[in-house]
């Protein structure tokens, strides 16, 4: 808040002299017209926003009390104040037959509400748009109230301060009478009034959903957001239904593509990841395009991979630069006796031109020969091939490097020119060639593990073990690695979809490039076994705010009611478990991701 404003004589003794100014003035100076500067300092608290709280006359003078501070101007200048509070309104009209409205403190701000619609995309039944005319400059903030006896407000104050503004409403309940309240602020986000709205929803009209159990959910130390579910729909085949879940397992936000004209065949095959601008970015395979949507659901952008040479594989990420990072299949990659590979290619696509401004070919970094013949006993096509040798899942960066997993192969780390630095990954079936790359595996002390079972992967160390068909590495602000374990074929047994005795984990890696070694920093999931067990998709995250991690097994898990997946909020240094939902899925996958998110984008 600004202090008060000493304008023209502002309470300081000189009231008396405010026309001083002008005498003081050199002789050859051209003179504004009398009492100008009043008016333009009156204008600038409206062009900036400011409100009039109220207003007293003192020694011939009008003391105008704004919200960061007091004008004076002498009533000579003045012919006429009239209030009109219905309006938030002021207005001002001085003797040179000049007027001027100054935003003020009003009564009830109803007369703000132009216009609304629901679901106004017709793909989001969940969301609404509110249209308002603002008496003057200023912010606007939407609480959606939550359900009584229950954390479910959502409040967002937006960025915008021009009066006329379309405010899009999200987090409303289905089949409920939503209490929406929009509260008028000052550019600081200062509430100076607010008008309330009721929006009736209808029940969700989804067909095959899967449904929700929560096993624990400590609110109060929970990190903030709802949980983004990437959900497949009813197959890999079908068109994706993204939506999100807040604390209470309500879903709060829900895209019904399928009534989409040209996203009705969208399957997401990574989910949904925030843009800077506040959109969401993903890959359709379905279409092999790489697609913009925006929060009700409209297509904003889409990039042609086919056109470019690729079909679209599971990993779409916006870099720092604004391009976007894809784990893609190349249509000309051919093996050595001219059978295709796929699923072996990473691309650097900048969105402005849509055109490939790098391209790395994992054939070129890793060893294409070194796969595992085993076939899948579940009789599902996740199973690595000669020509599937590396299935590429996850793309990031780290520092000025990138990092990966392969699922086939380990989590790697590389250069911008293709160079690969380090691979976390056992050390069986490796070439000679390769051997500089991986890094070797210490114990909780620091002191490396020699036991050749162990490096190879044939057996796990107390203190250590290594992630079998890993997914979506997270670079922790300390500098290490956080990564979803999906303990697919670990140790190289067949330990798949169906299989007994598998288990997959969140697990943190500590990596000194200088010693070129790994050490285990800690692990959760094997204690969870089948309830946790997820031998593909699924991801981690880390939670800032709190420091707590997400474990989100996505698909085959073995939950109360069936099959499906669950989502897991824990504290890394206790192991404890803040919040646990299961979701039980009509088909075996409940989500390719979950990601805890506000519902609103920061700053927008």
């Amino acid at each position: 808040m600004i202090g008060k404003r000493s304008f023209f004589g502002l309470k300081t003794g000189l009231l008396c002299c405010a026309f001083l100014v002008f005498i003081a003035c050199k002789k050859d100076k051209v003179l504004p017209p009398a009492g100008l500067e009043y008016q333009n300092s009156l204008e600038g608290m409206v062009n900036n926003g400011i409100l009039l709280n109220s207003y007293t006359k003192e020694n011939e003078n009008y003391v105008f009390h704004f919200e960061t501070g007091d004008i004076v101007v002498p009533q000579a200048l003045i012919s006429s104040v009239e209030e009109q509070p219905a309006l938030w309104k002021t207005v001002l009209k001085f003797k040179d037959e000049r007027s001027l409205s100054l935003l003020s403190k009003g009564g009830a701000l109803d007369f703000i509400l132009k216009d609304q619609a629901l679901n106004p995309s017709g793909y989001n039944p969940l969301s609404a748009t509110v249209e308002v005319l603002l008496p003057g400059r200023g912010r606007v903030q939407v609480i959606v109230e939550g359900k009584p006896g229950t954390t479910g407000t959502i409040k967002h104050l937006f960025a915008a301060s021009n009066p006329r503004q379309v405010i899009p409403v999200f987090g409303l309940y289905a089949n409920y009478n939503n209490q929406v309240d929009l509260v008028f602020t000052d550019m600081e986000g200062k509430e100076r009034g607010r008008t309330h709205i009721q929006i009736q929803t209808a029940a969700l009209d989804v067909k095959a959903f899967p449904t929700f159990e929560t096993i624990v959910a400590q609110k109060d130390r929970m990190e903030p957001g709802l949980n983004l579910v990437s959900y497949p729909g009813e197959s890999e085949l079908d068109v994706s239904c993204p939506y999100m879940l807040d604390a209470e397992g309500e879903i709060r936000w829900i895209l019904m593509l399928k009534q989409s004209p040209v996203l009705q065949r969208f399957a997401a095959s990574i989910g949904l990841k925030r843009m800077k601008n506040g959109n969401f970015l993903s890959g359709d395979g379905q279409e092999s395009r790489i697609v913009e949507i925006d929060m009700f659901g409209n297509l904003i952008n889409q990039w042609d991979l086919k056109k470019l040479g690729y079909t679209f594989h599971h990993e779409a990420t916006e870099a720092s630069n604004g391009n976007f990072l894809i784990t893609v299949s190349k249509s000309t990659a051919r093996l050595l006796n001219g059978k295709p590979r796929i699923n072996d290619h990473i691309i650097e696509l900048n969105p402005l031109s849509g055109m490939v401004v790098k391209e790395w070919d994992l054939a070129n970094m890793l060893d294409s020969s070194r796969y595992d013949r085993q076939g899948d006993p579940a009789g599902v096509n996740y199973s690595q091939t000669a020509g599937n040798w590396a299935h590429n899942n996850s793309i990031a960066a780290l520092g000025n490097d990138f990092l990966a997993t392969v699922r086939f192969q380990g989590i790697m780390s590389f250069t911008r020119g293709g160079a690969v630095k380090w691979m976390i990954s056992p050390h069986k079936n490796w070439s000679s060639a390769y051997q500089q790359y991986l890094l070797s595996p210490v114990d909780g002390q620091g002191q490396l593990i020699t036991d050749e079972k162990v490096i190879s992967g044939a057996v796990a160390h107390p203190d250590f073990d290594w992630s079998w068909g890993p997914h979506t590495p997270v670079l922790m602000p300390d500098g290490n690695i956080l990564v979803f374990d999906n303990g697919y074929n670990r140790h190289f047994n067949n330990t798949t979809l169906g299989s007994t005795g598998g288990y997959s984990r969140i697990v943190e890696y500590k990596v000194d490039e200088v010693k070129r070694t790994v050490q285990q920093v800690w692990a959760y999931g094997e204690s969870r076994g089948a309830k946790g067990f997820s031998a593909a998709l699924s991801g981690v995250q880390y939670l800032p705010k709190t420091g707590h991690v997400m474990f989100c097994p996505g698909m085959g898990v073995k939950t109360n009611k069936g099959l499906g997946g669950r989502i897991v909020e824990l504290d890394p240094k206790t192991k404890e478990v803040i919040y646990e939902l299961e979701i039980t899925a009509p088909s075996v996958s409940a989500f390719h991701r979950v990601t805890r998110m506000a519902m609103y984008p920061e700053n927008r």
